[in-house]
């Protein structure tokens, strides 16, 4: 596999994100262990940010939220 140079990567990432959110899917309990974590860390307890970054198309942030 040939490396990308930096400005090849937004596209790189726009052609692979839909196999990224069938792999996460293909993943038994993936979200279960994100609300876990979430509540570990008293996320369900207060108000809390949650800035998202570089984290793939965003489901795993939206399983974090729910």
């Amino acid at each position: 596999m040939t490396p990308l140079v930096r400005r090849q990567v937004p596209d790189a990432f726009d052609r692979g994100a839909s196999a990224y959110d069938r792999l996460v899917g293909a993943n038994p309990g993936y979200h279960a262990h994100l609300r876990r974590s979430a509540r570990a860390f008293g996320f369900g307890d207060r108000p809390v940010r949650l800035l998202d970054v570089c984290c793939g198309t965003g489901a795993s942030t939206a399983a974090l939220l729910a």
